[in-house]
């Protein structure tokens, strides 16, 4: 390492990785977002179209809009035909789910999510300075005058 990369390592800034929720998905239609938009404001102007349900599958990121006027008769349907739609994860319709099969379920799950890969940032024997974060001031050094080995 040469004087000048260890000058520009001790002086950056610490980054701040605001966590994230990973998704995984592994073909189209396998998962979806939805949520439900409040138009209640502009409703005489929508011909008393008081939602939006907005959905996007997470794969392809393609998205659907729909118009609701009221969220009463929606919401049972949706919720019925989500509970009574086969799911791929558990390999069964939602609602033939009982507490004998939940056994087989997990394991069903776990064997479609066990293959994601982690690639790692350090190795082993890797020499790391440790940042820390810089409070008010910036005159506070932004690392930690001292090298860890891994």
């Amino acid at each position: 390492m040469s004087k000048a990369d260890v000058v520009n390592e001790i002086h950056r800034n610490a980054r701040v990785n605001f966590p994230r929720r990973h998704v995984i998905t592994k073909d189209i239609d396998d998962l979806w977002q939805a949520e439900l938009i409040d138009m209640q404001s502009v409703s005489k102007e929508n011909k008393n179209f008081r939602f939006i349900l907005t959905v996007i599958d997470t794969f392809s990121k393609y998205a659907w809009a729909f118009p609701i006027k009221t969220k009463s008769n929606t919401l049972n349907n949706v919720t019925y035909e989500y509970n009574h739609t086969y799911h791929r994860t558990i390999g069964e319709i939602p609602t033939n789910v009982k507490n004998k099969s939940k056994k087989r379920i997990l394991q069903t799950y776990l064997r479609s999510v066990k293959n994601h890969n982690v690639k790692r940032k350090f190795k082993l024997g890797d020499y790391v300075r440790i940042s820390k974060y810089k409070g008010l001031s910036s005159s506070e050094n932004s690392w930690i005058d001292k090298s860890n080995i891994l």
